[in-house]
């Protein structure tokens, strides 16, 4: 039987220690740019992307002043920079990862690369600093949780439902690498596990076709659920999970496709084909977040946007739009969103009153209807 993937690509086996040089260090103005006040020299400039990703336009004067920052931090070190291409994690995934790389950010969502072979680190801006500033990754070699995937999703729930379903399952996965293995998935699903999967606390994640199982995922028993609000950004990971049904006679204002983990082309024709013959319901504010500029583009050949238009959604420029605190978006007092976003804590998308929920395509466009 083959190694765990984690051990394949660092080159050792769990628990040992190991130094290793990343192919690619992400800095975008997310989570990560803070980094620019810690890092005081770049070792290999040419391994570093520097990406204005997340809530683009700049929707505030401070938005606008964190652009700035990283903007100099790149021209100061000779980095690339890049901006109007959409979502940083999704951008790198379509177009520059590649089997066996070993990728280094400031976001555990980086656990999509696992999808492609690609390991993804999500670590904190100090220690960011550090390999930027040496070109190397010192870590433990963690144990492997490995999930053999069965089953079929139920018509109408989604593969962020499955998702969400394994998470709560899943409360304490800290510093463990999670392997999804087998299964008949798309693509697509195949990176939104990988991509959700750190949410448990995992050190990163991985799709694989076959290897050491411990535990099993039966996509059979997978139903419409949501992640619940919480009240700090730091207790993100401890937000409670709960089916549907306790959304159960709550006024819903808005609905969001997008955000860190949505607004691919995938979930567009997916979100249009929910919504086909279907009327908005009235005063329900529809927002579609594409992914990547790319994925715009796609949506706009096929007519998507035109559709999204007609039915009375509101199409925000590509990019990570899953904490928009001020700017095109964000809640008013007491209202009530659901999003394909991963955030839900207090503020993150407006007023600290707002409620948030994570949801999945298929929720969110049920929501929209008229006569839901």
């Amino acid at each position: 039987m083959r190694k765990r993937m984690i051990e394949e690509l660092l080159g050792a086996a769990a628990g040992e220690a190991v130094t290793v040089s990343p192919d690619l260090v992400l800095i975008t103005n997310g989570f990560s740019h803070g980094v620019t006040e810690f890092a005081s020299k770049v070792a290999e400039p040419e391994k570093v992307l520097v990406m204005y990703d997340h809530n683009v336009p700049s929707g505030s004067p401070e938005d606008a002043k964190v652009f700035g920052e990283i903007l100099r931090f790149a021209k100061r070190y000779g980095t690339r920079f890049l901006q109007a291409k959409g979502t940083a994690l999704q951008y790198l995934y379509d177009e520059e990862i590649k089997p066996g790389q070993i990728v280094v950010t400031g976001s555990r969502h980086s656990s999509v690369f696992g999808a492609k072979g690609a390991l993804g680190i999500g670590i904190s801006n100090t220690e960011l600093a550090r390999v930027l500033e040496n070109g190397k990754y010192h870590v433990i070699v963690p144990e492997t949780l490995g999930i053999a995937v069965t089953g079929k999703i139920p018509e109408g729930v989604g593969i962020v439902d499955a998702a969400l379903g394994f998470l709560e399952q899943h409360p304490a996965l800290s510093g463990k690498a999670v392997e999804f293995i087998g299964g008949s998935l798309t693509e697509h699903e195949k990176a939104v596990l990988c991509h959700m999967a750190c949410d448990t606390g995992a050190y990163t994640a991985f799709w694989a076709e076959d290897g050491k199982t411990e535990e099993m995922l039966d996509l059979s028993k997978a139903v419409s659920m949501v992640r619940k609000p919480c009240t700090e950004a730091a207790d993100q990971m401890k937000a409670e999970f709960a089916a549907l049904s306790v959304l159960d006679g709550e006024m819903i204002h808005a609905g969001q496709i997008g955000g860190c983990n949505g607004g691919t082309i995938v979930d567009m024709r997916k979100a249009a084909a929910c919504m086909e013959g279907k009327t908005l319901k009235l005063g329900f504010r529809l927002t579609v977040c594409p992914a990547t500029s790319k994925d715009y583009l796609k949506a706009l050949e096929e007519g998507l946007i035109t559709r999204f238009i007609d039915y009375g959604a509101q199409i925000s420029a590509a990019g990570d739009h899953s904490v928009v605190p001020q700017g095109a978006g964000a809640m008013g007092p007491k209202e009530t969103l659901i999003t394909t976003g991963l955030y839900t804590f207090a503020g993150c998308m407006g007023c600290s009153d707002a409620k948030v929920y994570t949801a999945s395509v298929e929720t969110i466009i049920r929501a929209s209807f008229a006569d839901c």
